[in-house]
């Protein structure tokens, strides 16, 4: 790549760091890889004084970074951060980029970051269009773990945090399904962007070609004597029909992170609070109520963790449990004999319509195609079970 684009005040991105900015890098690695998020600013700072840097912000800012001067133009550099209000319990983050100078990030930021991107792009090569549909193509968080079984969980549930700050990455993640750590990603058509890469360094030279890019405009040669009078003597460089390349600051511009919000609560399939006045009704009925508590409690605990299997066979159990409260002796008889309001009995015979798909789970033999059982089976069914258990609970 030639370098001569980036301009002499501002650092190629694979240029050396100095030992305060290596050092900063590797605070902010060390967190990271152990906890699996970035560390709040002030741990920064005071991590960097104990080593003797007392300008941990300067730090920070003299890292290389390409892009525009105005804030509005796109930037890209080692690190991700709001330069306007550095607060304290702000988490500045770090780039792929900062995998080429950062050993404890080399191996997340740079084989296994590469080897996702070439799957990705691979990926959107297959992709066989129709001519009738324009329909996005996916791919996600458990399509990947089925086609790389060796790699953690922790590593799937990082990689929307890192295509954040990626450029065309970012644009392609967005949330999926039960799991709240489940993704799925747009095999968009701006991946192009990144064929041909097969290494970190290739991967930098790649983004910092785009980033410049995104601030290269083409000038119409009517248009120059106006521009050149806005410009007056701000340093713009103007080329009759030619391009305008925007000069390079040495610092980013307002990079404004992810806003870091408290984990969310698992995914709940049965409602929490029915459970909770069930258990207040354990001693105060004829019925024992153990084995109901504990099949709604699994049924809970594998919803949150995307078994979709189990939850089939959970939510089935529960159906074939509770008649007796009711004064029946079966689900079928319970629909037929008990009095349901005109919408419940319409969820019961829903719930009844389920126990073939359970049964489908619990009885088909193996074949060899791919089972068509999923999560998303299940959603239309959680305020079908919820409203049994309503009933029930009302009727002890």
């Amino acid at each position: 790549m030639d370098h001569s684009k980036i301009g002499p005040t501002m650092p190629a991105l694979t240029d050396p760091l100095d030992d305060a900015q290596l050092a900063l890098l590797k605070v902010m690695a060390e967190q990271y890889l152990e906890r699996g998020q970035w560390p709040f600013w002030h741990y920064v700072e005071q991590m960097m004084d104990h080593l003797g840097y007392d300008d941990a912000e300067q730090v920070l800012k003299s890292l290389p970074v390409v892009g525009a001067k105005s804030p509005v133009g796109a930037t890209y550099g080692l690190a991700w951060y709001d330069r306007v209000h550095l607060a304290n319990d702000s988490r500045p983050a770090l780039t792929v980029a900062a995998g080429l100078h950062s050993p404890e990030l080399r191996h997340v930021l740079g084989d296994n970051f590469i080897s996702v991107l070439q799957y990705f792009i691979k990926a959107q090569r297959a992709v066989r269009p129709s001519p009738d549909k324009a329909e996005a193509a996916y791919i996600t968080s458990d399509d990947f773990k089925r086609d790389h079984p060796a790699v953690t969980d922790e590593f799937v549930a990082a990689l929307p945090g890192i295509f954040e700050h990626e450029p065309v990455l970012r644009r392609g993640a967005q949330p999926w399904g039960t799991n709240p750590a489940g993704w799925r990603f747009e095999l968009h058509k701006w991946l192009k962007e990144y064929r041909g890469v097969d290494d970190l360094n290739g991967y930098v030279e790649r983004v910092t070609e785009i980033t410049l890019a995104a601030n290269t405009v083409y000038i119409p040669e009517s248009k120059v004597p106006e521009l050149a009078r806005v410009l007056g003597s701000s340093g713009g460089m103007v080329r009759i029909g030619e391009r305008l390349t925007a000069g390079m600051p040495t610092v980013t511009g307002a990079i404004i992170p992810r806003a870091v919000v408290p984990p969310e609560e698992p995914p709940q399939y049965v409602n929490e609070e029915l459970i909770k006045e069930l258990e207040a009704k354990q001693g105060q009925t004829q019925w024992s109520l153990d084995k109901l508590l504990k099949l709604l409690r699994e049924l809970n605990d594998c919803y949150a963790e995307d078994r979709p299997y189990a939850c089939h066979a959970l939510v089935r159990a529960v159906i074939d449990h509770v008649p007796p409260i009711l004064g029946q002796t079966s689900f079928e008889a319970a629909i037929s004999s008990y009095k349901w309001t005109r919408t419940d009995k319409k969820y019961m015979a829903r719930l009844l319509d389920f126990k073939t798909q359970a049964d489908d789970v619990l009885h088909r033999h193996i074949r060899t195609s791919k089972d068509v059982i999923s999560m998303h089976d299940l959603v239309p069914l959680g305020s079908h079970v919820n409203a049994l258990l309503r009933e029930c609970i009302d009727k002890l």
